[in-house]
């Protein structure tokens, strides 16, 4: 783990926390102050030892409700593309795609949480809030015992998204950390449908 984040992390234990409702309504306030999202990201993950075992990098972007683009840019080129009823994995070095309908467990994603957060927060996380004015996070436990997660920390600096943290049920981490986030992209619906390039082979999953 970075020093900055051991440093932060052990801050907000410091912190008064504010759990469920409050913690939950301060978070979907935050998340719906704004439409529209674009940010640059930078994902690794760590095994429980914290050595990183994959990092990959790119661009997000979500226009709210429940559209959204999870664009990898290295090392392997993939798109997730959301249009709010439907999710593409575009795999560009295989020239193939996969779609399947937006499902109940798809919602537990980092990204459709920041699409979606009212439907996605409102019955399915336990929620509490540690920080002040400057430095903010936000740790959601899933209530289903099948989630993809154990754990979800939203971290916010000066009031804006900084870092996703996810921990695991072996222990293994992923942080998530945006730069470069900017709160008022335009971006029109049809940048969220997938056109599979000429040559796609196209499946769809169950």
């Amino acid at each position: 783990m970075k020093p900055i984040l051991v440093i932060f992390v052990a801050w907000v234990l410091m912190q008064p926390v504010l759990a469920d409702d409050q913690a939950r309504n301060n978070l979907i306030n935050r998340l719906e102050e704004t439409s529209t999202l674009q940010a640059s990201f930078i994902q690794r993950t760590l095994k429980s030892n914290k050595q990183v075992i994959e990092e990959s990098s790119g661009i997000l972007t979500i226009s709210r409700p429940m559209k959204f683009v999870w664009e990898v840019l290295s090392p392997a080129p993939q798109q997730l593309i959301s249009n709010g009823e439907t999710l593409w994995v575009y795999d560009l070095d295989l020239e193939q795609a996969t779609y399947q309908a937006i499902s109940e467990q798809l919602l537990q994603s980092p990204a459709m949480i920041l699409a979606q957060p009212q439907a996605t927060l409102t019955d399915q996380y336990d929620v509490q809030e540690a920080g002040d004015e400057n430095l903010v996070a936000f740790r959601l436990f899933p209530k289903d015992e099948n989630a993809l997660f154990a754990e979800l920390s939203i971290l916010y600096r000066n009031n804006i998204i900084y870092e996703i943290r996810i921990l695991d049920e072996l222990d293994q981490q992923t942080l998530i950390s945006f730069t470069d986030v900017d709160y008022s992209f335009e971006v029109d619906d049809a940048f969220f449908e997938f056109q599979a390039p000429e040559g796609t082979d196209m499946f769809e999953q169950m």
